[in-house]
């Protein structure tokens, strides 16, 4: 009976030991439970922080990117518009372009940090504003080119107003030059031709029959005429016979109006505008016939005038 007292005495001992141990258990249990959801909470915090910086960041690095495309296409716009530029402009040009060709190798980069990206936006306004200034420069370009063409175009019309002037002034001038050169040609005022038979001591007898006659004998005076040139003027005589033939004894020419015609023969007369008489003697070569011999006068590249005689 003792021994049975004394077993259920230890076993009362044993049970409050065996709950101490059982509640150390759960306390380590439950201080492990709260530092691993501590960890979790600490881990998911710091990761989705990291995460919206980086979607943060990439946007930030599209957005600068789509900026710089606008810019290159404002740069590509100006510089085809066929604007001659200076070499200042030149300069310009190429340090945005080159600006743009650094930011774009910057924002290929994978690991750009945010004081990085500052930067780069830093550059980008900086960039803007070059872009700016060099379209502003290429307006007032644009304007200054705009302003000479319209001077250069007004001084070609100008010119070409001048031209027809001048090619007014020198028609005007060939016509006058033509009307005082009519106006200055001799003129015959008076004018007797005469058929002449030729005698010893040289005596002349004026002859109407054709088988006597030796010669023919054109006596003429020229109009007063204060235009005229006073000098030894050349005249050139065409006679042309009863079979309406000009005669010639050679083949000699001279310019009428332009054209240039046969004369019969020539000669030269002093025109001093005195009023004086004038005589030219022509001979045939061959017999003269019956008929009218027709006989014109020419000088100065005009008709003198004409006259005639009948040979019977």
């Amino acid at each position: 009976m003792q021994e049975i007292h004394t077993m259920q005495e230890t076993g009362t001992e044993s049970k409050p030991e065996e709950i101490r141990k059982d509640s150390t258990k759960i306390y380590f249990f439950v201080v492990a439970i709260v530092a691993l959801l501590a960890t979790n909470v600490y881990f998911y915090v710091k990761y989705k922080n990291t995460g919206d910086q980086v979607y943060e960041l990439t946007g930030e690095k599209v957005n600068m990117q789509a900026e710089i495309d606008r810019i290159e296409a404002e740069m590509d716009r100006l510089t085809n518009e066929n604007v001659e530029i200076n070499a200042a402009l030149k300069a310009s040009q190429d340090s945005v372009q080159s600006a743009i060709a650094s930011l774009r190798h910057q924002l290929e980069q994978n690991n750009l940090t945010r004081e990085q990206l500052t930067e780069a936006q830093q550059e980008i306004n900086q960039l803007k504003l070059q872009v700016s200034q060099y379209k502003e420069e290429i307006e007032q370009l644009k304007n200054q080119n705009a302003r000479l063409t319209s001077e250069r175009d007004e001084l070609k019309r100008e010119i070409s107003s001048s031209s027809e002037r001048v090619a007014e002034l020198e028609d005007l001038n060939t016509d006058l030059t033509d009307k005082v050169k009519v106006a200055s040609a001799l003129k015959i005022s008076d004018i007797v031709v005469n058929g002449v038979k030729e005698r010893n001591s040289d005596k002349e007898n004026v002859e109407t029959r054709a088988r006597r006659t030796d010669k023919l004998k054109i006596t003429f005076t020229i109009a007063d005429n204060p235009l005229a040139e006073r000098g030894m003027h050349d005249v050139y005589l065409r006679v042309i016979d009863p079979n309406g033939n000009l005669r010639t004894a050679d083949y000699g020419l001279f310019e009428v109006n332009g054209n240039q015609i046969q004369y019969t023969y020539k000669t030269a007369i002093e025109f001093l505008n005195d009023g004086a008489s004038y005589t030219i003697d022509w001979k045939d070569t061959r017999a003269f016939q019956k008929g009218a011999y027709t006989i014109l006068l020419y000088a100065n590249n005009a008709i003198m005038g004409q006259g005639s005689v009948v040979l019977k």
